[in-house]
């Protein structure tokens, strides 16, 4: 999948071009994959970016600003590559980061040999945890979590977002059977983690298809982290909620089984690089956050 930044470059590449034919050639791809690189570019912002006619585009007043703030954003990422590749011999020392078990197994760490390639002077430490850490008394250089940022002290970098999907193992549904309405869920185990209230309650999507309402539930199986979610899902030990991003590979081979998506109401959290707020940032950070948004897509969803 691309990310939001391929995305980007093709988008004002069109523009730039006046058809999908010329962007084409000049990105090395076919007329129609340049225009459903497009038409998910406008499906994920859902709005109308241009008006196509036989001979050039039209832009939108949407698709007008979203093309300069591009131009702005693709020219800052290439600055920003600039001067890594110039600097890259003095991108060394430790880089210390810290990530949520799910996302550093399932986003990161498969960056991670490339990352260092690129980077040979440079060593990483990194911590794999759900728990919150403060940067400055664990000295850490970079935090991945999940949700928005409530510390004012600190910088956010968005990495990615992801939806939520309750999902069980077919064995656990061939036994228990499959909860037909968010209330049928009373009456089964829910996997949840210990001590965190808001992971135990799950929102769902009210027969008006518009407004939401939640279900606390429970189960006897609560955990320290989101991968022993995932994993003990897939032992048939119950139902859990989800990453899109975290559980996409086993939807996909049939592994875990989506439930009540009718009723699911399509939120999704965001993923950031969490730093700390200084007038200059390392150059290893930099490397290390600029690296994962441009390899990053820009969402997960699941695909089935």
């Amino acid at each position: 999948m691309l990310g939001r930044f391929s995305e980007m470059e093709v988008f004002v590449c069109v523009v730039d071009m006046q058809n999908f034919t010329n962007a084409g050639k000049a990105l090395g791809l076919s007329p129609s994959a340049v225009s459903k690189i497009i038409a998910r570019l406008e499906h994920r912002l859902g709005l109308p970016l241009a008006i196509r006619s036989t001979r050039r585009l039209r832009l939108t007043a949407e698709g007008e600003a979203y093309y300069l703030r591009a131009q702005e954003i693709l020219a800052q990422v290439k600055r920003s590559e600039a001067e890594i590749v110039e600097g890259k011999g003095h991108v060394s020392g430790v880089l210390r980061v810290s990530s949520n078990v799910p996302f550093a197994i399932h986003k990161i760490a498969p960056l991670i040999p490339e990352f260092l390639e690129t980077f040979p002077d440079l060593k990483l430490e990194f911590d794999y945890q759900d728990d919150q850490v403060d940067l400055i008394f664990e000295r850490t250089d970079v935090a991945i979590r999940s949700g928005d940022l409530t510390d004012s002290s600190m910088m956010a970098r968005r990495l990615m977002s992801s939806t939520r999907h309750i999902v069980a193992s077919p064995d656990y549904l061939a036994r228990y059977g499959s909860p037909q309405t968010p209330e049928d869920l009373l009456n089964h185990n829910c996997l949840g983690l210990a001590g965190r209230k808001r992971f135990s309650t799950w929102p769902f999507l009210k027969s008006d298809g518009v407004s939401t309402y939640a279900l606390e539930l429970s189960g006897n199986l609560y955990f320290n982290n989101g991968e022993a979610l995932r994993d003990f899902a897939l032992r048939g030990a119950g139902i859990t909620r989800n990453s899109a991003f975290h559980i996409a590979d086993d939807v996909a081979q049939g592994r875990l089984v989506p439930i009540l998506e009718e009723f699911n109401p399509g939120d999704t959290e965001p993923m950031s690089a969490i730093y700390s707020s200084q007038s200059h940032v390392p150059l290893r950070i930099r490397a290390f956050i600029d690296f994962l948004t441009k390899n990053l897509p820009a969402s997960a969803e699941l695909t089935r």
